[in-house]
């Protein structure tokens, strides 16, 4: 989040990883800076946090958040956006992209690829080791390859988010640190920071963590898998 960030930052990760929230903050963070930046979702996957669903509190923020979602809508496959081929072709204002986390949701940004190729950006992937499938270097590694043969964009970097959310401790973040960087060095890509929420913050010996670390602010409450699992079956994926 420094003045030389890329004019386009895509924050990719699995189902539960936090880079919606990352992607907020990273947007947000840019705006304090009086930039005004875009904020694209382009999630098709995760139906519980959405970028869209904040749009009304990103505004508030100077963030225009530019979806071609209805807000109440789950599940999608979106066309070619013309407001959204306008934001990454614009180059008055930073872009940050919430796209997600596997091979079907990467493909969202398949209509804007040779768009984005021409311009400076960033692609992060982001890695919460305490996720499914995500528990050790070697699957994060599978994963990332993944993305980047569906989206056709190489991976520029990692993003560390090791948390069990409200079981969150250092002991807990220095492990899953730990092994985000065993995938980097696998991957040979850096990790760009690490991201601690506020709650954890303060209790983290900094000095023992190598990568930058950044103080996420949570939009979204904790997530309840046993409410998630309830309200899809009301109410199904639509």
């Amino acid at each position: 989040m420094t003045r030389t960030s890329p004019q386009i930052t895509i924050f990719a990760g699995r189902f539960g990883s936090g880079k919606t929230e990352i992607a907020l903050n990273w947007a947000a963070a840019i705006s304090k800076r009086g930039l005004d930046p875009y904020l694209i979702d382009l999630d098709i996957v995760t139906p519980y946090f959405r970028t869209r669903d904040r749009a009304t509190e990103m505004a508030a923020l100077g963030v225009q958040v530019v979806s071609p979602f209805p807000a109440g809508h789950r599940l999608h496959i979106p066309a070619v956006n013309p407001q959204i081929q306008g934001a990454i072709e614009q180059s008055a204002r930073p872009v940050v992209v919430d796209l997600g986390g596997d091979e079907q949701g990467v493909r969202a940004l398949a209509p804007y690829v040779h768009l984005i190729r021409g311009r400076a950006h960033a692609m992060y992937f982001v890695a919460n080791p305490y996720r499914p499938f995500m528990d050790t270097a070697d699957k994060i590694e599978g994963a990332v390859r993944a993305i980047e043969r569906s989206a056709h964009l190489a991976v520029t970097g990692l993003v560390s988010n090791p948390n069990l959310m409200s079981e969150s401790s250092p002991e807990l973040f220095a492990r899953g640190h730990h092994l985000v960087e065993q995938a980097a060095r696998q991957l040979d890509l850096p990790i760009a920071f690490a991201a601690v929420g506020e709650d954890l913050s303060e209790k983290l010996d900094r000095g023992q963590v190598s990568a930058k670390l950044v103080v996420i602010h949570r939009y979204f409450p904790m997530f309840d898998p046993v409410r998630a699992r309830n309200e899809v079956g009301d109410k199904g994926l639509s």
